[in-house]
């Protein structure tokens, strides 16, 4: 089994934020388990040996570790490509030069909402689209690469209209949109209907094929379903946990993905490469002939695949079927 060309590190569930729809349910505080600099430096090491490519240093809000740019710098070092996921709040004129200095070469920017109504309450702190905004500023004043993460749920898919323009004017290189999987704090949050969740992809298409900027759908498999149908170059499959992309916890457990809490082993007892080789719980997932219902029997299960953490939360069983989806058995829409 090859490497995961990603892999999204969670550095540490402390956050200054209280979003609603955290996968982490962060709190304020700093879980002593979580992994020293010295078994960080040790996770970077076994990655580059085993062949990943890109490591996202994400958490939690990881601009709360002190060592997060020692990390960072490490990687740069091992030829690692250094990203880092933030809520934005924390970044100024000092943080972004050491981003600069630790070879970090792009930021992710949370904004949930085009408005401050709608982001405020997303991250359940009043002012957090300001400090957003304030640090896209400064980022953009760096000359620093950075793309907006937006997490879609039924509060905001009224807004989703006005977000292609909105990124745009941000100067952002990139938007990934994120549909809302219902673990950790997000298991009360009410997500899209399936029939926004089609029309919102349907749409999404539209702003991804106009290639103004970059434009990517996670946790929406069947994005790439209608990307086949629609006659465009599907270069990756839609669901990517456990093969191209891993997720490591800050208490080291390994896992397909930070949304599919199945703990695979732990980087503590076992190295990352091992544990990514021989866990039964990863070969199964890399199985599509294991799929079950309606995904097992889709004309596109090797296309598409499913979300995998959300069949997992919501009904117990991540080869299950994806209970978001549209798709009727060996049909197209």
């Amino acid at each position: 089994m090859k490497a995961p060309y990603i892999l999204a590190w969670e550095v540490t569930k402390a956050c200054n934020l209280n979003c609603v729809h955290c996968r982490a349910s962060a709190t304020n505080k700093t879980d002593p388990q979580e992994l020293s600099t010295r078994e960080g430096f040790a996770l970077l090491d076994d990655l580059v040996n085993f062949g990943t490519k890109m490591v996202i240093l994400s958490g939690g809000e990881p601009l709360l570790r002190k060592d997060i740019f020692e990390f960072a710098h490490h990687g740069t070092s091992l030829g690692l490509r250094m990203t880092l996921a933030t809520n934005g709040s924390l970044i100024t004129p000092a943080v972004v030069r050491q981003i600069k200095d630790s070879g970090i070469v792009r930021v992710s920017i949370s904004l949930d909402g085009v408005s401050s109504d709608t982001h405020d309450k997303f991250r359940g702190v009043q002012g957090a689209f300001d400090q957003a905004l304030r640090g896209v500023r400064i980022l953009k004043q760096h000359d620093i690469a950075f793309q907006i993460n937006t997490t879609v749920a039924a509060v905001n898919m009224a807004q989703m209209d006005k977000f292609p323009e909105f990124v745009k004017d941000l100067g952002a290189h990139a938007w990934h949109v994120f549909f809302l999987v219902p673990t950790g704090r997000g298991q009360k949050v009410e997500p899209a209907k399936i029939q926004d969740y089609q029309s919102m992809l349907e749409n999404f298409y539209k702003v991804y094929s106009s290639a103004q900027i970059e434009c990517k759908a996670t946790c929406a498999p069947q994005f790439y379903r209608l990307i086949k149908e629609y006659g465009g170059d599907v270069k990756t499959k839609g669901c990517l946990a456990g093969t191209d992309f891993g997720f490591v916890s800050s208490r080291g457990s390994v896992q397909p993905c930070g949304f599919l809490d199945v703990q695979c082993g732990n980087i503590r007892n076992v190295s990352f490469q091992r544990i990514w080789t021989e866990s039964p719980q990863l070969n199964l997932i890399r199985n599509p002939e294991k799929l079950k219902g309606k995904c097992g029997s889709c004309i596109e299960k090797t296309v598409c695949g499913g979300c995998r953490a959300r069949a997992f939360e919501v009904l117990g069983d991540m080869m299950d079927v994806d209970p978001i989806c549209w798709y009727t058995h060996g049909q197209n829409r």
